[in-house]
């Protein structure tokens, strides 16, 4: 791999990987970005990465389970968990689904109309 400059990019994944494991236990709610900017990455790179999957899995369970835990105690602002945890693919929308998984269907001849 090269950089479009020129110069070879080279990382030491491994060392990156204890890196972020270290980062993980050391804090409360660990923010991927926040690791990736330390470390003069790319927050992508995080996610292209395979020797980052675990640590990056982990980093983001610990952060789901910190802002959970944190707002249902009150300790986190709702709407900042909210926003927090969208970003990481939660949702509030509801799915209602006929039978079978199918749409909802009512015909106008339905007698519980």
């Amino acid at each position: 791999m090269s950089n479009p400059v020129g110069r070879p990019i080279t990382t030491d994944w491994e060392d990156l990987r204890q890196k972020f494991y270290a980062y993980i236990a050391e804090h409360t709610v660990p923010i991927a970005s926040e690791f990736a900017y330390q470390n003069g990455l790319w927050k992508q790179r995080l996610y292209d990465q395979p020797e980052l999957a675990e640590p990056l899995k982990l980093c983001l369970t610990k952060k789901e389970a910190a802002l959970e835990r944190g707002t249902l105690e009150g300790k986190l602002t709702p709407a900042m968990a909210i926003f927090s945890l969208k970003q990481m693919g939660w949702t509030d929308k509801q799915e209602h689904l006929g039978a079978g998984g199918g749409p909802i269907v009512i015909s106008a001849t339905d007698a519980s109309l």
